[in-house]
């Protein structure tokens, strides 16, 4: 999973001041112009001499290469042969997934659905098969992604202002709230980030759940008996397991710590 050099993300001094513009709302060109290129496209070019490319959806610069290989994950995965004859036998017309599940050596079907879960796989009422499954599980009442927030324009109208015009006036000594677009702007383009750090809330707070590609390894690691504690009275008090929490951890670490393009590839986010 490690790049090679020419593919590592460059970052230098202009590079994070790039970055850094881009995150405090300024547009490409207002940043070409800044570093004394010609137009945008400019800017590209020495973000792509970086190995960044730009993202639409972020609007901003985005490793362009990652580390994580999806198609030799999918192929580890489906190379295993118990997998390969849970999905073959269910192609079969009027499969029994009892049945099934007795000729592969599960005690029942419902262990049968947690080796599959296990790998990265759930049920399909549609195909009537299992179909993998990556990415975040998405739950009632939680917020998905994409969902936009409206800001009324006059209490319990519902209205939303028109961007750019400020219901203020400079003139008669009123603050001119236009001044701070670039920085709802810079909120818009990064509300997932916003979402995870403050819903719904630490009473309440539901851990998110992710299906993650691959097989599954163990792994020893030494930790203070405090931690260990912890996470034991976590899972048990939310009822979850304990390589949950140690997933969610970890995604969320790797999101915040440099590896978020690794993450968006690995979920299928981009």
């Amino acid at each position: 999973m490690s790049l090679p050099e020419d593919k590592k993300p460059v970052y230098d001094e202009r590079v994070n001041a790039i970055l850094r513009g881009l995150a405090e709302g300024k547009s490409r060109d207002e940043l070409a112009a800044e570093f004394g290129y010609k137009n945008y496209k400019s800017l590209d070019i020495y973000m792509r001499r970086k190995n960044f490319i730009w993202d639409r959806v972020k609007q901003t610069y985005v490793p362009e290469f990652s580390r994580v290989d999806v198609k030799s994950i999918h192929s580890a995965i489906a190379s295993s042969p118990k997998v390969a004859s849970v999905l073959s036998f269910f192609e079969k017309e009027g499969a029994d997934p009892v049945v099934i599940a007795k000729q592969l050596g599960f005690s029942d079907h419902r262990e049968m659905a947690d080796y599959m879960k296990g790998k990265g796989y759930e049920w399909s009422t549609d195909k009537k098969n299992y179909v993998q499954k990556i990415g975040l599980i998405e739950e009632t009442g939680v917020i998905n992604r994409g969902q936009t927030m409206v800001v009324s324009g006059e209490a319990g109208t519902g209205v939303e202002p028109p961007m750019g015009v400020s219901s203020y006036d400079q003139d008669a000594g009123e603050v001119d709230f236009t001044r701070f677009l670039p920085l709802l702007e810079l909120m818009e383009r990064n509300k997932e980030k916003l979402f995870r750090l403050i819903l719904p809330g630490p009473n309440g707070a539901k851990l998110p759940r992710y299906m993650v590609p691959g097989i599954l390894t163990s792994k020893t690691i030494h930790v203070p008996n405090t931690l260990d504690n912890l996470v034991k009275e976590y899972a048990k008090e939310k009822n979850i397991n304990q390589r949950d929490v140690f997933e969610v951890a970890l995604i969320d670490f790797f999101r915040r710590y440099g590896y978020e393009r690794e993450i968006d590839t690995l979920l299928g986010e981009r």
